[in-house]
């Protein structure tokens, strides 16, 4: 018993950050100490449980694939190599189909606005670079790419692919990710993603992989 280790991480607060009606966001904080990874779970509008395995280093992923108008109840374990030690949760209601319609409009307009206040010679000197999507982990159900900005910075990424059934995806990314998880995926399946690099709304750079993922064991 002496031999504990003298400091039990400790995971903060699970709170949600943004919603859309097919997605949600959530961040924490590790006030004290540190994991190795973290696993976030939950159940889908099916009721089927579904993990999203998240790299250690991580206070914030994105949850793809919800359905709108839909109240889910997140639980964040935090894991020493396999073994959980603790746990924090939080329910959120995703958006319905018609507020991101409503939503949208009026980010255009703002870029818009801003667009015309900034005289055309005054154009960003810097441009915004994408460079290498790499795989840096895959499962049978999930797939980890990460990747890098020489060059400039971006307000934020999409992420985008067809499923096992063809139905194309989309994954919004915060500006300041440079690795996301994809979860929800087949075994043994290939898989094109194309990663696209926004200022504003506006697509300004794009990379793409290719990947396969695991076979069930």
């Amino acid at each position: 018993q002496e031999e504990l280790p003298p400091s039990r991480p400790v995971l903060g607060d699970l709170s949600v950050t943004s919603i859309t009606p097919s997605s949600v966001q959530l961040q924490w904080s590790v006030p004290e100490g540190s994991f190795d990874s973290f696993m976030l779970q939950y159940r889908d509008a099916q009721g089927q449980p579904q993990a999203l395995p998240i790299d250690g280093g991580s206070h914030s992923v994105t949850v793809p694939g919800l359905s709108p108008s839909q109240r889910y109840r997140f639980h964040l374990y935090g894991l020493r190599g396999r073994k959980k030690i603790d746990h924090v949760s939080t329910e959120a209601v995703t958006g319905t189909e018609e507020s991101e319609e409503m939503h949208l409009p009026s980010e255009e307009q703002k870029h818009e606005k801003l667009q015309t206040e900034t005289p055309p010679f005054e154009a960003p000197l810097l441009r915004a670079v994408l460079e290498e999507l790499k795989v840096s982990s895959v499962t049978p159900s999930s797939v980890q790419l990460q990747w890098s900005v020489p060059e400039g910075s971006f307000d934020s990424f999409m992420l985008q692919y067809r499923d096992a059934q063809g139905q194309p995806q989309a994954l919004p990314i915060d500006g300041g990710s440079r690795s996301v998880t994809v979860p929800g995926l087949s075994p043994s399946q290939r898989y094109r993603f194309h990663l696209y690099g926004l200022r504003g709304r506006k697509k300004i750079d794009r990379v793409s992989t290719d990947i396969i993922t695991g076979e069930m064991e």
